[in-house]
């Protein structure tokens, strides 16, 4: 499979959300326990601000935490984006390496060493967007643990253009009952993830090569990739000039930062358990449902008409919606204001949702052979 793209059409990877029972999260997986009433409304005669659940004295270092899991998830996951990259660095190199394709490793040893910058690549923006929660939460005093990272089976086993992985997520032990709080926690994961993987994206592009269109047309199975609005000034900076009769076959690195992009503009989507559904709710609670809703039905609506992948994530979201209680109201302070800085990280968001989002981001051309 080779990936394609020429200045003339879209470029020839959500993580997995999680979900808090009482609250929007693709990331926050239900905390211990809600406070009760009587909690609630000592809280209303307090001043505005997080709660610390687990302990009444923020700052209070959480007891120890067990982190076997996490290890073994980190590196069955590392493992299995490497081995995707071994795939695709394969597919890339395939001349260099006298187009011998092989999932074995030990047959092309070289080929699998050109798969660990792939594996280092997915780890980072994945670490940089969950961290982006945790460091949140930790500030906030809230209780979380350290990422879960998901791996994927080979794709030989299993054929998928996810890299090796279907994310990542953090736990969320402590109750979120603050509206900065909230609204922190959900904007920092999309931005740390976005900013990590432009400059992988930029320097995949740049190691990214020309070919002409009949080589990659009558090449056998191929797929164009599609082209958000940032890939345009990013592919023009960074990428190989490409002519009318041309076409870009990515290199493994900016497969990643495309896929990146994708996934993050995903996760912004203001519905249910995402991201953006967490940012919508800190922002307009009273609108989260509704326009829950709305994006759900425009989502499936987008699947029938431009592309079926729109379906499965819409039944995945729906799902989660679903068992988070249907925007099931927060025991949050929605008096507390947010700010302006907050109001500009709410543009911003919105600036890399608009600028990374693709409604059809593949295509499965006719198949042509030589």
């Amino acid at each position: 499979m080779s990936e394609k793209k020429d200045r003339g059409r879209p470029p020839s990877l959500l993580e997995q959300p999680s979900f808090d029972s009482s609250a929007p999260s693709d990331h926050f997986l239900p905390p211990e326990h809600l406070p009760g009433l009587d909690r609630l409304a000592a809280n209303k005669q307090q001043s505005p601000g997080p709660v610390y659940a687990g302990s009444e004295v923020p700052g209070k270092h959480d007891p120890p935490t067990r982190i076997g899991m996490n290890i073994v998830l980190f590196v069955l996951t590392f493992t299995s984006s490497i081995y995707w990259g071994f795939i695709q660095y394969q597919q890339f190199y395939s001349e260099e390496l006298r187009h011998v394709l092989t999932s074995n490793p030990l047959e092309a040893p070289s080929a699998f060493l050109g798969g660990l910058p792939f594996g280092v690549a997915v780890i980072a923006i994945l670490l940089a967007h969950e961290m982006g929660h945790y460091l949140t939460c930790r500030h906030y005093g809230i209780s979380a643990s350290l990422p879960y990272f998901l791996p994927l089976p080979p794709p030989n086993l299993v054929p998928t253009l996810l890299p090796g992985t279907m994310g990542a997520v953090i736990r969320i032990r402590g109750t979120i009952t603050s509206r900065r709080a909230l609204f922190d926690i959900a904007v920092a994961g999309p931005i740390a993830g976005w900013l990590a993987a432009l400059p992988i994206l930029g320097y995949g592009l740049s190691q990214s090569r020309v070919v002409s269109t009949i080589e990659i047309e009558t090449s056998g199975f191929y797929l164009t990739l599609g082209e958000p609005l940032l890939w345009g000034p990013m592919s023009r900076f960074f990428g190989p000039e490409v002519g009318p009769a041309q076409d870009l076959v990515m290199h493994p690195l900016a497969f990643v930062g495309w896929f990146a992009l994708l996934i993050t503009a995903m996760n912004l989507l203001p519905v249910g358990q995402l991201d953006g559904g967490h940012l919508m709710y800190s922002l307009v609670p009273q609108w989260h449902r509704t326009l829950s809703f709305a994006v759900l039905i425009l989502m499936f609506f987008a699947g029938f008409r431009f592309f079926p992948g729109w379906i499965l994530f819409a039944i995945v979201v729906t799902a989660l919606f679903i068992m988070g209680g249907l925007g099931k109201p927060l025991p949050i302070n929605h008096g507390q204001k947010l700010g302006t800085i907050r109001i500009i990280l709410t543009l911003i968001a919105l600036a890399i949702f608009v600028t990374s989002f693709m409604l059809v981001p593949v295509k499965i051309p006719p198949i042509a052979f030589s």
